[in-house]
Parts: C-alpha cells; structure tokens; sequence
C-alpha cells in the first residue's frame, strides 16, 4: 500500500537534497530565506508556473528570464500542489529532474510550500544577480540598432505538434525536436557575456513567439522593426519537417514560443565583435532585422497601435504576420 507522504515528509526526504549545504537555504525550515547580497550588485528574481509539465523545463524557463537580465543565477523557490493521485515516484522522478538542471547551472533550492489540490501545479520562483544599475532591458533599445537572435526557432513548437501527433515527424529529427520542447538551453553565458562585453542593453528571451517578444522590445523602446525573412535562423530538423508537411510555414515556428532563445540588440559598430562572441560561446547568433522610427507624443494605451514590425520577403516587400504569438 503507498505510503500517505506529509508536507514535511515530503520536504525532507526529497527536497531538502536539493539543498547541497546552501546556507541561505536554512535547512528549509523556516518560510523565508536569507540571501546576502554585496553592496555594488541587485538581486534579479523571476517566477514561472506551470501546469502538469516536466520539472526540467520549468526549472530551465525561468533560467531562462535571468539570462534575458544578463545574471548570474543563485536559488530558488519551489511550490506545487499535491492530491491522492501523486505518488512517491512521481515525486522522486521530480526532484531528480531539479537535481540534473541545478547540477548544470550551479544553483540550488532554498524553500518553497505545497498545498493540497485536486489540479496538479508547480511553481518556481528563481534568483539571480546582476551589478548595480547593469541589466538587460528590454526599454533600452536605440534607434538603428540591430536586432540578433541567438540558435534556432520553431524546434520546440515541432516537439509540441509531433507529441499532439499534428505533424509528421521524420524519425531522425524526432528525438531532437522532443528535446528542444522539453529541454530548451537558456543562455545564461550569453546574457552575461553581453553585459560583460557592453555588447548589449536590451534583450528579451523567446517564450511566446519571435515576433510576440520583440513586440515587447518595440512597445517597452518604443521603436519599430524590420525583420527579414530569410535571416530567420531555423534548424536543418525543422526544414525536413516542413518538406513533410507544406502547411507547416516559417511563420509558424516564429510564432510557436517555448524556444528560449534571446533576442538581443546591438549597435551596428559591434557586429565583429558579435562574430567573435559566437565563436567563443559556440552559440549561433543570428542579425535578422532592425530598429527603426521613435514613437513620440504619444500616450502609452497607444503605443501598441503605432509601432510596426515589417517583416519582409527577398524583394523586399511585406508579409502579413497573421499570428505574433501565444496570448496569455
């Protein structure tokens, strides 16, 4: 018969591990936790929830949002909610999910609570930090800056249609493609690197959609975009993928979200040194467009129906973006 697992129990046994020693952790047993801070650095926190998904992923979504800041993860804060259907399995083959992405990125977990619920949740809230006043943002872009990108997108949307059996999926990209929906790779050293090398101020990750984030970019800068077509760096997997399926389109995966890719700008005097930053992380990075026409005089409530992103064909001419992204 399957032991009946308490909060504390709970908490011992599984997710006080996770800990390694940390002493802003305090054993998990108190409510909150202490983490000290040196006088010339700004603690970046993040929260993520999701429903009845992998710990993996959601331990990885919100690395992703710090590396958007540029910072350096430090902890987190786990929360989820248990009912008389979750089993001891299902919450060891949890914990030991957190444990491979915390090995990967140097952190470690530091509290959290449950509750008792018949619909299944987690929630993270994650740490990290940055030097004073030196963040990723995404207000801070210029006008004429460039707009880069780093890996590939679409991947994780094609891990989703092909795990909802809506697209045929050639078995050599299959494996890949599951990967990159439930494993995406946030780029944390690339974030950090951009503000080390003053490459960038301004960045965004990829969760709802190429051009849905760099809306955020447009709207927060209050600029424009021009995106060019066939600069929108998709992987050899999602091109056989595509030839299987024709309706699937190249709008379609910059659309899809779930990358975690980042998208960042920089002005046009450092393209080289980006070249070099590419090499040196082994990290695509990809110029796809630019930034164009300050919005001005105008109310904030009107700033979403007076910036533009052009997204444009060889020839120069417009498409129509039917759909920017997922809606929250």
């Amino acid at each position: 018969m399957p032991r009946k697992l308490e909060e504390f129990q709970i908490i011992e046994e599984f997710f006080k591990p996770l800990t390694d020693g940390c002493k802003a952790a305090q054993n998990l047993s108190d409510d909150v936790a202490k983490i000290s801070l040196k006088a010339d650095e700004e603690l970046v926190i993040s929260k993520d929830l999701m429903v009845q998904d992998v710990a993996s992923k959601l331990l990885r979504s919100n690395l992703s949002d710090l590396a958007s800041a540029g910072a350096k993860p430090l902890h987190y804060v786990l929360g989820f909610s248990k009912n008389s259907g979750i089993s001891e399995k299902f919450i060891s083959d949890f914990a030991s999910g957190l444990k491979s992405v915390q090995d990967e990125f140097g952190i470690s977990l530091i509290g959290g609570d449950t509750v008792t619920c018949e619909k299944l949740f987690f929630s993270i809230t994650i740490f990290g930090v940055v030097k004073k006043n030196k963040t990723l943002n995404r207000a801070n872009a210029k006008k004429g800056d460039l707009i880069f990108v780093s890996g590939n997108v679409g991947d994780a949307y094609l891990g989703l249609k092909s795990l909802q059996n809506e697209a045929k999926i050639p078995e050599n990209s299959l494996k890949y493609l599951l990967d990159r929906h439930f494993f995406p790779n946030p780029r944390i050293n690339l974030g950090k690197e951009l503000l080390k090398q003053d490459l960038s101020k301004c960045a965004i990750d990829v969760s709802d959609g190429l051009f849905a984030d760099l809306k955020h970019i447009c709207k927060s800068s209050k600029l424009s975009a021009k995106i060019y077509q066939n600069k929108i760096p998709i992987s050899e997997e999602a091109k056989l993928v595509m030839q299987e399926n024709p309706e699937i389109t190249l709008l379609d995966l910059a659309s899809g979200g779930d990358d975690y890719e980042l998208i960042f700008t920089v002005n046009k005097k450092e393209i080289h040194k980006i070249e070099e930053l590419s090499d040196k992380l082994g990290v695509k990075l990809t110029c796809i467009g630019e930034l164009w026409g300050e919005i001005e005089n105008i109310s904030k409530k009107d700033i979403v129906e007076n910036f533009e992103i052009s997204l444009l064909n060889e020839k120069n001419q417009k498409i129509k973006i039917k759909k920017y992204g997922y809606e929250h």
